[in-house]
């Protein structure tokens, strides 16, 4: 089993790796050292050690990787063992070419510039609060999960890095899901709602599979209807042309019309694999780079996240000084909760 944990001081992972060693514990012998059947990878050896682990099986994550950042070194290796090394190879070469394309490519045409700066006109131009990521692709289901960490756990942040306060909104709310899936879920709001969101529709076109060309079709579909909308004049003609009486077509026209000019980037790529993968996340790590780096934010800390984890253990502790009253009912209803069970 393998625990991977930066610090390995992390509670939910600690659980879990207690979980997995009682569950062996239950089901070897005795005289077997558990141990042995554990492997970590962390900065903290001796505390991988004190739970068991020899240092010999510690796969060594340097303190200077940050997590959201850290799947090209060795806390990859769970993915590697999951696809394989040649795919994590892949992977980590079509990281490298776009690595090397943000480095050495002019603005005017570099990608991840590109991206950071059109999500920064969005957010700061165009007030939109929310960016919703739709991938056409049932394989980068999880990408906008991942992309919710990058993005709001690196910019989302009010002090710069002089210490000052930013006058301007940073990181948008970042969310979304498969795109033919949010058809029939969400995106009702964005035709019709009262909010201006921006999109980013991330479409593998390649390949000869009718079902790849129908994604691609609704993709763009998607895309220029969010753009252009719908007014009332061809609402009514769209009504008129189904041969709905005159009347009614001008008592239901405004419900059919949609404002438009909604702002989105899309991305094409050629068939999905690890070799693009690799590229995309790595162009999204480098996008927002570019926006933590114009906003004046240091993208690569995450103090916010650390008071959360703070008042975990001192409630976890029974630190009264932090039960709030709020926070100590809550903690009453859990502890009657937890003794009804």
């Amino acid at each position: 089993m393998l625990v991977s944990s930066k610090s390995f001081s992390t509670a939910e992972t600690l659980a879990n790796a207690e979980a997995a060693r009682a569950w062996l514990r239950a089901g070897l012998r005795a005289d077997i050292d558990v141990g042995r059947h554990f492997a970590a990878v962390s900065n903290a050896t001796a505390a991988a050690s004190a739970f068991g682990i020899e240092a010999e099986r510690v796969f060594a994550l340097p303190e200077w990787v940050g997590g959201r950042y850290s799947v090209w070194s060795a806390i990859g290796l769970p993915l590697m063992v999951a696809i394989g090394a040649d795919a994590f190879d892949a992977l980590l070469a079509g990281a490298r070419s776009m690595d090397e394309h943000f480095r050495r490519t002019a603005p005017a045409d570099n990608l991840p510039v590109l991206l950071g700066l059109t999500g920064l006109w969005n957010t700061d131009f165009l007030a939109t609060e929310t960016l919703a990521v739709l991938p056409y692709a049932h394989g980068l289901r999880s990408f906008p999960a991942w992309l919710q960490q990058l993005e709001m756990e690196s910019n989302g942040k009010h002090c710069l890095r002089d210490g000052s306060t930013s006058a301007v909104a940073t990181s948008p709310i970042v969310w979304g899901a498969a795109g033919t899936v949010g058809q029939h879920a969400f995106h009702q709001l964005f035709y019709q709602g009262t909010r201006r969101v921006a999109f980013d529709f991330v479409v593998p076109a390649g390949g000869n599979d009718p079902r790849r060309r129908a994604l691609v079709e609704n993709a763009l579909a998607q895309s220029a209807a969010l753009m252009a909308g719908r007014d009332l004049p061809a609402a009514l003609a769209a009504l008129r042309a189904t041969g709905v009486p005159e009347a009614q077509a001008q008592r239901l026209a405004p419900h059919l019309v949609c404002p438009g000019n909604q702002p989105s980037s899309t991305l094409l790529v050629p068939e999905l694999n690890a070799y693009l993968l690799g590229q995309l996340m790595a162009l999204y790590e480098h996008k927002v780079f570019v926006q933590g780096w114009i906003w004046g934010i240091n993208s690569f800390d995450q103090y916010g996240v650390e008071l959360g984890k703070e008042m975990a253990r001192a409630l976890a502790a029974g630190a009264a000084a932090v039960r709030d009253p709020s926070t100590a009912a809550l903690m009453a209803a859990a502890d009657a909760m937890r003794g009804a069970t």
